[in-house]
């Protein structure tokens, strides 16, 4: 398996990861996990020559040149243990990092064997002696994934434009869309992460479900009727994970804190269209952004709110 879940911040992209896993039976030992960044590298990932100086017998004081393991390599030596057993690389937030350099080489072994008694080994090897070296079943220094070792990555659509992957490494991996549907509770009588938020919508207080609220955020951000975005700004169900137990005031911290945040920085100084605002004319900036829903006050346009009336009423 090589699979992306990709999808807007906060769908539970890592959960549906984490959901199948527990589904499988597959223990800790069995799933090794790295999160991309800017900064990550190709040493970070396969494995480095690191300086370790030795501490005792005669050449102790002496400097000594040891690799050290990536958790590439820890899982591909770990899934040639025992190809019996299913072993998982889980690759989080890989839009993030420099896929390219990040993989090297190693981006010739993502082909796999379709069919045959070779099915699910790479169709191509690579030469790596430091990564060889240490396992056993590798009788030289030619390296292939083996058929257990599964590589799965989440991408946030929002963070396409810190690396965009190119086509050749995209078509290697089977692509799953994680929609900013919301997720039934186990009961399925209700919905997961769901708290009430109250906002004043210039004539009194109004309480809206969280569920509601970033349902009509994702139309009114996505849609050509108002700020036409596209769904790469789009938020999820868990982009706030909200505490059920916590009090309303810790809810609305919540909110303030992360929600506005992201509304205004990356949502509403994103949007050029004229006549069409997710905020109240009252709002200069952050600054009153946030202290106005501090202090209760009206945030949201009379737009937005005709929105939420419309789809509460089932017409959005």
């Amino acid at each position: 398996m090589q699979k992306i879940y990709y999808g807007a911040p906060g769908t539970g992209k890592s959960f549906e990861i984490d959901t199948f896993l527990k589904s499988e039976g597959i223990r800790e030992e069995y799933i090794f996990r790295i999160t991309f960044h800017p900064d990550f590298s190709y040493s970070d990932f396969i494995g480095q020559l690191l300086p370790t100086v030795i501490k005792s017998g005669p050449a102790k004081g002496d400097i000594t040149y040891d690799f050290s393991k990536g958790v590439f390599t820890q899982a591909l030596e770990k899934s040639y243990e025992d190809t019996s057993k299913d072993v998982y690389l889980i690759l989080e937030e890989m839009s993030r990092g420099n896929c390219a350099a990040i993989f090297g080489d190693i981006f010739q072994l993502l082909d796999r064997e379709k069919a045959g008694l070779n099915k699910g080994y790479s169709k191509y090897f690579i030469n790596n002696n430091l990564i060889a070296k240490d396992i056993i079943a590798l009788s030289d220094d030619r390296v292939k994934l083996p058929p257990n070792l599964h590589i799965i990555g989440t991408v946030n659509t929002s963070d396409q434009n810190v690396y965009v992957m190119d086509t050749a490494f995209k078509r290697r991996f089977e692509w799953e869309y994680i929609s900013t549907k919301p997720v039934k509770n186990s009961a399925g009588s209700g919905y997961e992460n769901n708290v009430n938020i109250v906002l004043n919508n210039g004539t009194a207080d109004k309480t809206v479900k969280w569920i509601d609220l970033y349902g009509v955020l994702n139309i009114f951000i996505s849609s050509d009727r108002w700020l036409g975005l596209g769904e790469d700004k789009q938020i999820g169900q868990f982009f706030i994970e909200f505490d059920m137990a916590a009090t309303a005031d810790e809810h609305k911290k919540q909110v303030k804190n992360k929600l506005l945040h992201y509304l205004w920085f990356d949502v509403s100084q994103s949007s050029y269209k004229s006549g069409v605002t997710l905020f109240d004319g009252s709002i200069s900036n952050f600054a009153s952004l946030y202290d106005s829903f501090e202090d209760g006050k009206k945030i949201f346009s009379d737009t937005f709110f005709d929105c939420i009336d419309k789809w509460e009423q089932n017409c959005l």
